[in-house]
């Protein structure tokens, strides 16, 4: 035990007096989240969008002044053009949309606020046609008015002079019923509820727990990698597997020297995820705190063990392709219930997926241990599996000189 120690002590004053590997452990994944903060925790800015030929239209009032320009159609073609505006409506019948077309986020935020002054066109359109069918309906009424006083001017002629004739017609004639008063509709109202989170829930907040396992998992991954292979270009893993210490003493050294700044790392990136960006949370903080540790000695393992297969520093980062990049598009990020099947099962098989997976059922949904405890095993798995390795190989990798 007092090699093992001994061998963490070193580690962690090694770390210490190197101020770069500190501040990219600490302060760069703190900026790096911060900037995703920003980026996907934004409000979506409202289209520019303009109308044309709208002196002559009775659907100008669906299209607030606040909301469209008023062009005149050379000038609409050639802001379009310029990209100053992301569409314009014309008003003629029939009404036609122009959109600029070359970014398809801003067309469908253009296409959703047209379709609410749509909207209100119709409304104004269903409008229109009450009012002539209510100029119709009046019409009508005074022809009927009028046939009605024809009718009782007749029934006075007759009976004066024909009174039987009229009272033979009025018993004949069908009786008719009135119709019962239309029922006034009840007004209908949409009832939502939310089962998880509720409507502020944001891109990032949705984004935020595979954000953070997958920063925390870069970083550790990056500088764990780096710093135990300037142990063997240095010669001094080279010199330790010389001296008495076992195998598993090297490796649980560097992983318990190590292990204490990715400990406060996780912590810190925690605490300010939750705490100041505020990132949604209705779990327990401790929850969220064991699945980031967990995930963070599975990245430092698997970061010694790939270590082992570079000879420099750049052949350390051109893991990164092969083993962050797939993690990150398959770790939950992004949909992918409809990847075909074997890519679904590659992302069975990358620690960052539980770690996402167990984070939002923790963060989102609120989930207890019960809940969450499966993946927390599994990173605990991919741990030991990895930790196993280097200390069974740690001896038959190829020495380097510096």
């Amino acid at each position: 035990m007092r090699n093992l120690f001994a061998m963490a002590r070193r580690i962690i004053s090694q770390i210490v007096r190197d101020k770069r590997t500190l501040a990219l452990l600490i302060v760069a994944p703190l900026l790096i989240l911060t900037l995703v903060w920003y980026i996907f925790g934004a409000k979506a800015s409202e289209p520019n969008l303009a109308i044309i030929h709208y002196d002559s239209s009775d659907y100008m009032s669906a299209f607030a002044k606040n909301d469209y320009e008023r062009m005149t159609p050379l000038q609409a073609r050639q802001a379009l053009a310029d990209k100053k505006i992301d569409a314009y409506v014309d008003l003629k019948n029939p009404v036609k949309v122009h959109l600029e077309g070359s970014d398809p986020q801003r067309n469908g935020l253009a296409m959703s606020k047209i379709q609410k002054s749509m909207q209100k066109v119709q409304a104004i359109t269903v409008s229109a046609m009450k009012d002539e069918l209510t100029d119709v309906i009046k019409a009508q009424k005074k022809g009927m008015q009028a046939e009605q006083q024809t009718i009782a001017q007749m029934s006075k002629a007759m009976q004066i002079y024909a009174p039987g004739a009229l009272a033979q017609i009025t018993q004949n004639a069908p009786k008719v019923e009135e119709p019962d008063s239309p029922q006034k509709p009840e007004k209908v109202t949409l009832d939502v509820s939310y089962l998880h989170a509720n409507d502020d829930l944001n891109t990032f907040d949705a984004f935020g727990p595979a954000m953070v396992g997958i920063f925390v998992f870069l970083f550790i991954f990056m500088i764990g990698g780096v710093s135990f292979l300037r142990e063997r270009t240095t010669g001094t893993l080279d010199r330790l597997m010389a001296s008495p210490m076992k195998n598993y003493q090297i490796i649980w050294g560097y992983m318990i020297g190590f292990g204490l700044f990715v400990i406060v790392q996780s912590f810190l990136l925690t605490c300010y995820i939750v705490y100041v960006l505020q990132i949604y949370n209705v779990g327990h903080l401790l929850d969220v705190l064991i699945i980031v540790f967990i995930l963070s000695f599975s990245a430092l393992s698997l970061s010694i063990l790939l270590s082992t297969f570079a000879s420099n520093e750049l052949q350390m980062f051109q893991f990164i392709p092969l083993v962050i990049v797939p993690q990150i598009f398959l770790s939950g990020l992004f949909p992918i219930d409809t990847l075909p099947g074997w890519v679904q099962a590659i992302g069975n098989l990358m620690p960052i997926h539980y770690s996402t997976e167990a984070l939002r059922n923790i963060m989102i949904r609120g989930s207890e241990f019960s809940d969450w405890w499966l993946d927390g095993f599994i990173l605990i798995l991919f741990s030991a599996v990895f930790i196993t390795i280097n200390i069974l190989f740690i001896r038959r990798q190829r020495p380097l000189t510096s």
